[in-house]
């Protein structure tokens, strides 16, 4: 087992001179760091299953979701295809990784530790060529003069135009914030393992009711070591004397129930999306999914946006190049109600039928380029005519 120091020494490297005076001790192992005795950790926080599921619902969502980069030139979008920082966002932010990975990652690290940083690489011209994370221990953010900038180990100061930042809410872990919630959380699930692993039994007293021989006393005690979950066989006459409460004594199912509801209140996830019981029907559970996609998800997508237009996109290119993610997969519905949709926007001349064939990755068809109406759904540019016609008929027709 490692001594005091050679911890103290662990962390040092770790950290990066990042000490917090009310949490090192936990770091140590000299003290609990909650008042439920249990230490928690951002790692050690992993272990919780509503934890991960929270992190990793949130983090695989909106990694999944195409960040793209786009040209505006007057009232047209197009990709930006060409522009150095489409295929780093899209396909291949570095030569180990591929994008869903990089961000899921990234994404990860803000959830956990607050912030997650990835180092930009540029060449020559100053074009970003490559990203990498960085792990959170290794980056120092420092104030020099009035610029802030990093200081990553391995590596040395690292300016801030080079440094991609993604930070939640005052950029702090929302781990360390909620260790109490977390804590009870693990102190309950240690419970259970422990209350189960004795047997599903409560630990209690044996009391003979005679006196027993040394003989006796020892093969008593391997008797029940040794007998498995379940009843014990004895052999002798005693009574048994529970010490200790029942899990339905001490509210433990519920105490789980409430605690995983809470994490889910922590990250702001509906239960539903968790396999955490909740009042979900099937009335609801739509509302619920737009509801984690719109007050969840697109916070964070927009994070990321704002940051890498910042970082990645020349500013003599804003705000004509912007970055975006698709949102378009979060809010699709059921076939019924997707079909309702390219429905309405047909008629209404919104869409063409290539371009809601292009949202369902259906190849073109001949003519589907036209925009049309409702009325005999003619194209847009005929209407005009259309209308005259019709007014010249009806005028002909007083």
């Amino acid at each position: 087992m490692a001594t005091l120091l050679e911890r103290l020494g662990i962390q040092k490297r770790a950290r990066v001179g990042k000490f917090d005076s009310q949490t090192i001790g936990a770091e140590l192992g000299v003290y609990g760091m909650t008042a439920s005795g249990i230490t928690v950790s951002e790692q050690g926080a992993l272990a919780i299953s509503t934890v991960y599921a929270c992190i990793y619902r949130i983090a695989s969502t909106v990694s999944s979701l195409s960040l793209n980069i786009y040209l505006r030139e007057g009232n047209r979008v197009t990709l930006a295809e060409s522009h150095p920082a489409y295929d780093l966002c899209k396909y291949e932010p570095n030569s180990y990784q591929t994008a869903m990975e990089f961000w899921e990652r990234l994404y990860s690290s803000a959830l956990m530790y607050g912030v997650g940083y990835a180092m930009i690489t540029r060449d020559n011209s100053g074009r970003p060529v490559a990203l990498d994370l960085l792990d959170y221990y290794d980056v120092e953010p420092k104030l020099v003069g009035n610029e802030k900038v990093y200081s990553v180990r391995d590596v040395g100061v690292v300016r801030p135009e080079n440094m991609l930042e993604l930070a939640n809410i005052m950029r702090m872990s929302p781990l360390r914030l909620h260790r109490e919630n977390l804590g009870l959380t693990k102190a309950a699930q240690d419970f259970g393992a422990e209350y189960f692993g004795n047997g599903g039994q409560a630990t209690g007293i044996l009391k003979p009711k005679n006196p027993l021989k040394p003989e006796q006393v020892d093969t008593l005690r391997k008797s029940w070591k040794h007998g498995g979950p379940g009843v014990k066989f004895l052999g002798v006459d005693m009574d048994y004397q529970s010490i200790q409460l029942q899990p339905e004594e001490a509210q433990f199912i519920e105490t789980r129930k409430f605690q995983a509801e809470e994490i889910c209140r922590i990250f702001s996830v509906p239960p539903d999306l968790v396999q955490v019981p909740g009042q979900s029907t099937f009335n609801n559970v739509e509302q619920q999914h737009i509801q984690f996609a719109r007050h969840t998800i697109q916070p964070w997508a927009v994070r990321l946006q704002q940051e890498v237009d910042r970082k990645l996109i020349a500013s003599f290119d804003r705000p004509q190049v912007y970055s975006r993610h698709d949102m378009t997969d979060l809010y699709r519905g059921d076939m019924a109600a997707r079909a309702n949709f390219y429905t309405q926007m047909l008629q209404a001349g919104v869409l063409s039928i290539n371009e809601a064939r292009a949202k369902e990755d259906l190849n073109p068809v001949a003519g589907g380029d036209i925009h049309t109406v409702q009325v005999n759904q003619i194209a847009l540019s005929e209407f005009g005519a259309y209308s005259q016609k019709i007014a010249n008929e009806n005028s002909g027709s007083i």
